[in-house]
């Protein structure tokens, strides 16, 4: 694994959660450890800065409680959401 400042970690996160690794929560934790509380932004490209941001924000908003959807439609992120978000994000990535 790499260190949380290494942008090279967002990517690695990204594939565990893809790959059944980790679930929705340990991913948005990490993510948020990582993107939020670590890596230097001057070390991202233009691209990366603004998909990791998008992510961040989708992550941020996570709920896995059925609950919390049907009390506050649209304000949380369900798996599905995060999952398509994590995938978006990995193939504008990809595209350089």
């Amino acid at each position: 694994m790499y260190e949380k400042s290494d942008k090279k970690i967002v990517y690695q996160i990204m594939d565990l959660y893809l790959s059944g690794t980790i679930d929705e929560s340990t991913f948005c934790d990490e993510f948020y450890l990582s993107f939020d509380l670590e890596i230097d932004f001057n070390t991202l490209t233009k691209n990366e800065y603004e998909a990791f941001s998008e992510l961040g924000k989708m992550s941020s908003r996570f709920s896995p409680f059925p609950e919390d959807h049907q009390k506050y439609p649209g304000v949380y992120s369900t798996e599905e959401e995060l999952k398509e978000k994590i995938i978006e994000t990995k193939i504008k990535l990809s595209k350089k």
